[in-house]
């Protein structure tokens, strides 16, 4: 089934806060620690580090306003996740650091959330989450896309925002519903990062992976505008792929597995890939 449309990209972080992307992979099943709440940010990494938690930094310049990690019930959400956390809300000077350091650019030069992956080796130690609280040309933060954190898959900063944006659609596609697949990711990260470097959307190659795939399988393609940064690209492309019945069918309806993933060519332009079995 080859499903084309024009729309979005993917991204990759500073060695200084050690982001990356590869593929994703099925979170594994975690007896949850308490949440803890620890707002110095160094002793915040070591603890996340030491019980191999998921780190989730509240980036606020002006500490007179309330907090995002503030939020009422958000421990007890992230709890049910299955996997430990550490929340932290640095003081303001650090909160300073951590806007301008540039492996966040995605924090848009402002406030906002990260998130840093101490709990999957695959990840260990990367940021695997931005959400900034500067409004976009597409995405603009809401306190409750913090409830989306606890369950997104395991896996790198493009794929875990390209879930992120289809599950923030107002219409609830369901697409994400099923597991998330690590040969699927392969492929989606593969494909992505091709259209990336040949600076060209499309299903360049599908029969060969809709071949290793057995065959039952489904692919959207989308590119972004120019210029464009991570999380308004993944939103502008599942807008993009609504414009699209046959697209939205495959965005919007339910598998048994699928996966995501975004690039960015160097042509400022992001590629975006998903792919799904039934």
């Amino acid at each position: 089934m080859l499903l084309r449309v024009l729309g979005v990209a993917c991204l990759l972080l500073s060695p200084a806060l050690a982001t990356a992307a590869t593929s994703l992979r099925s979170t594994p099943t975690q007896t949850a620690a308490p949440v803890q709440r620890i707002d110095d940010y160094a002793a915040a990494s070591t603890a996340a580090a030491a019980d191999g938690a998921m780190l989730l930094v509240s980036v606020e310049r002006d500490q007179g306003n309330p907090s995002p990690l503030d939020l009422p019930g958000l421990e007890e959400r992230l709890l049910a996740g299955g996997t430990p956390w550490v929340l932290c809300r640095p003081d303001g000077a650090t909160a300073a650091r951590l806007g301008g350091d540039p492996g966040l650019v995605e924090l848009r030069g402002g406030d906002g959330v990260f998130v840093v992956d101490h709990a999957h080796d695959a990840w260990r130690g990367r940021v695997v989450s931005v959400l900034p609280r500067t409004p976009g040309k597409y995405y603009r933060f809401e306190p409750h896309h913090l409830d989306q954190l606890a369950t997104l898959p395991e896996g790198s900063l493009t794929q875990r925002s390209m879930v992120l944006a289809v599950r923030l659609h107002p219409e609830q596609p369901q697409s994400t519903s099923g597991s998330c697949d690590p040969l699927l990711c392969a492929e989606a990260e593969g494909h992505s990062a091709h259209q990336a470097r040949i600076r060209r959307q499309g299903h360049h190659g599908w029969e060969t992976r809709s071949q290793r795939l057995g065959g039952a399988a489904a692919e959207v393609c989308a590119q972004s505008w120019e210029h464009q940064d991570l999380m308004d690209s993944c939103v502008d492309c599942v807008a993009s792929w609504r414009q699209s019945p046959g697209h939205w069918r495959a965005v919007s309806g339910r598998h048994s597995a699928y996966s995501y993933d975004i690039r960015r060519g160097g042509d400022g332009i992001w590629y975006a890939t998903g792919v799904f079995r039934d």
